[in-house]
């Protein structure tokens, strides 16, 4: 049986990728607990390891492959810590490519649309240039150029470039999320708590269950095995590119069926985003070579968690 390095394991992606990989493979999770909660996934003991730790990490992942899911995600995270978030994302990323390049090691790196910046066009697919307007965006782009440039003839990397993941998964009986937007919708719904939206509200996301975006690391691993060296981008995204307040409208919609009325309110917008009315993304490449196909639409994922009280 193949063997499976999962950093981040113990966070929001990286404890359903492992969950994903489970069984088929023999799973190698490490973290470092800075903010993942979760320290077992069906009997396996997560492994508390730091990325920036060259001499413990490569001890710990002896490994066939590495996905790395390990960094600081999120805007408002990057900003508030810097310099942490440039040693995890870009140092951390350095060191993994490091074992990856020196044992010949196929890699499968998590990276993000917010890489992008300001679209140039629609959909956006592999080849769109990349200009990151916020340090998270900045960082993670710095982490695709270190592994491309590190797998180039020594080892196969896929770069699976997500956009915004949402939705609950369960781990040992437990609900394991994040506040992202739609599950702060939902949240508000349990709570009877207006939706707070930033203007304008009609930039757009493209949404994407934290579920099929573990399935695409499983699809990858499966894939890289056979591929030869050097670095592979994949769009990993779905159909549903709406903005923030024809969201908002659908989540309220759903919610009258539970009989819950949420109201909607529009705040001011204290931070720097893209502001778009479309975020479509080609997928196809992904598809073709993958065989990835989203299963999870946002009405399936919000009546899920409102049925299961998630």
């Amino acid at each position: 049986m193949k063997s499976i390095g999962i950093t981040g394991a113990a966070g929001y992606i990286g404890s359903r990728v492992c969950h994903e990989l489970m069984g088929e493979y023999d799973i190698v999770p490490v973290d470092n607990f800075f903010k993942g909660t979760v320290h077992e996934i069906a009997g396996k003991e997560v492994i508390e390891a730091d990325i920036r730790d060259k001499t413990t990490l490569e001890k710990k992942l002896d490994v066939d492959c590495i996905v790395h899911l390990a960094a600081i995600p999120g805007v408002e995270p990057c900003n508030d810590l810097k310099e942490l978030s440039y040693d995890v994302n870009v140092n951390g990323t350095r060191v993994v490519a490091d074992i990856c390049k020196e044992r010949s090691i196929p890699l499968v790196f998590a990276t993000s649309f917010g890489t992008v910046g300001n679209p140039q066009y629609f959909p956006i697919n592999e080849e769109h240039p990349r200009n990151p307007m916020h340090w998270y965006g900045q960082t993670k782009y710095h982490g695709e150029r270190i592994v491309t440039e590190a797998s180039r003839d020594t080892f196969p990397c896929y770069l699976l470039m997500k956009s915004n993941v949402y939705g609950v998964h369960i781990v040992n009986g437990t609900p394991v999320f994040k506040p992202t937007v739609v599950n702060r919708f939902v949240e508000a719904v349990r709570e009877n708590e207006p939706f707070r939206l930033y203007k304008p509200g009609s930039q757009a996301r493209n949404f994407l269950h934290v579920k099929d975006a573990a399935t695409s690391y499983r699809l990858a691993v499966s894939h890289i095995m056979k591929a030869g060296p050097g670095a592979e981008t994949f769009c990993i995204a779905t159909a549903e590119a709406v903005s923030i307040e024809k969201l908002a409208r659908k989540v309220q919609a759903i919610a009258e069926d539970y009989d819950f009325h949420p109201e909607i309110e529009m705040r001011d917008n204290p931070r720097m985003e893209t502001l778009v009315e479309d975020f479509s993304v080609d997928i196809s490449k992904a598809q073709k070579i993958l065989g990835f196909s989203p299963t999870y639409t946002i009405e399936k994922a919000v009546r899920e968690m409102l049925d299961a009280d998630l």
